[in-house]
């Protein structure tokens, strides 16, 4: 049990004696050198600093609160508050001020890189994918010598570091390149819709950080019919589309197959 002096002992002494409670010792001693003293303004209490490093125990806590109890010459029948070591400890040391702050933040998806593989692709109307300069992909059918103006996508496998999707559930994450070229597609918002982009970039390696998961796609595959789908993982319901019409611009719809077409078949590996 802690031991705290009795309040008559410290009636006893003086404030102007050359005395004090030492912090291993219960007993009166004599008064150390001192390196500065310090009077309070408004309470009358003079502060003394020593040199070497404070045993901060509970004697020492409980010896000081007797003290300033005795200092401040409190009524009897008045306990001491904790208000009043507060305002004792202000006069001391400088108020510290704290400011609420009411948010919260989702942690970020992680994707884990696996592997590449390229496919030729074509959507369901048999359109083929060409890149035009700059960076404009577009779909089109092409015969004869033309085909080869077509473009093999070299898409990077992922596999999520958290539970939700993954290999084995119907949604592969994956990102879609461009095979020969460092051009993969993104999806990022532009007005009041999201669009359809190629950037130069090299995504083949684990994605930290939700900026990049413009590249991620989810691959979701149909084997009955044989065809995939490639959903946005920043924009989920947003799919990667062509147009009815040819040599248009390779997209991103919320409505697919219904005035555009979403659905693709891929071969070769």
């Amino acid at each position: 049990m802690a031991f705290v002096p009795d309040l008559d002992t410290l009636e006893c002494g003086s404030l102007n004696e050359e005395t004090f409670y030492g912090p291993d010792c219960l007993c009166l001693q004599k008064k150390p050198r001192l390196d500065s003293e310090v009077t309070l303004p408004g309470v009358g209490i003079q502060v003394t600093v020593t040199k070497g490093h404070p045993a901060k125990t509970f004697r020492q806590a409980a010896v000081l609160v007797v003290a300033v109890t005795k200092l401040l010459k409190r009524p009897a029948h008045k306990d001491f508050a904790d208000s009043d070591l507060g305002g004792f400890l202000d006069e001391i040391f400088e108020p510290i001020s704290f400011q609420r702050v009411s948010s919260s933040s989702a942690g970020a998806p992680v994707y884990r890189y696996t592997r590449s593989q390229s496919f030729d692709i074509l959507d369901i109307d048999q359109k083929c994918f060409v890149l035009e300069s700059p960076t404009q992909l577009v779909a089109l059918h092409l015969q004869g010598p033309s085909a080869g103006q077509k473009v093999k996508l070299n898409i990077a496998l992922y596999r999520p570091r958290s539970s939700k999707g993954g290999l084995g559930t119907g949604r592969v994450p994956v990102a879609l390149g461009i095979k020969g070229y460092q051009l993969y597609m993104s999806c990022v918002m532009s007005g009041a819709e999201p669009v359809l982009q190629l950037e130069e970039a090299d995504v083949r390696r684990d994605i930290e950080s939700v900026e990049l998961t413009r590249f991620i796609f989810y691959r979701l595959d149909s084997p009955a019919e044989g065809t995939t789908r490639f959903e946005s993982a920043a924009f989920p319901g947003w799919f990667i589309c062509t147009s009815l019409q040819p040599r248009q611009p390779v997209g991103i719809t919320n409505r697919p197959d219904q005035v555009n077409i979403a659905t693709y078949e891929l071969s070769g590996h």
